[in-house]
């Protein structure tokens, strides 16, 4: 899903607004708040810009449970998450897990903090 680009400008300039021109008037004790505001608003910018992260979330859980991979990625989350919690998964299928869920580790970094590099 993406936002057509003007509609994105709008929530960056409303963003930057809210940071250059109403944050610095705001009571010290809601500084905290519009910072939080002005930074949630930046991850949706971004995220409506590129699309929203989980493809290659999708993809590798399609992958690990390929028997039921249509039923979508919230349903392969919870089965991984009850494989998990219930012992099902061994060293081989941490370690399939961890390879094929990277990508989204890396989507949502890359979302939320673009500013911080880690050489992932």
């Amino acid at each position: 899903m993406s936002l057509p680009a003007d509609l994105v400008d709008l929530l960056e300039t409303a963003r930057l607004l809210l940071r250059e021109r109403i944050q610095p008037a705001v009571p010290p004790e809601l500084r905290f708040e519009t910072a939080m505001i002005a930074n949630a608003m930046a991850i949706v910018a971004r995220a409506a810009a590129g699309g929203l992260p989980g493809s290659a979330e999708a993809e590798g859980l399609a992958r690990l449970y390929p028997e039921v991979a249509d039923e979508g990625a919230e349903v392969l989350r919870r089965r991984l998450v009850a494989d998990i919690r219930c012992g099902r998964m061994d060293v081989a299928g941490r370690r399939l897990v961890a390879y094929l869920l990277w990508p989204r580790v890396r989507e949502r970094l890359a979302l939320s903090s673009p500013e911080y590099r880690t050489g992932l």
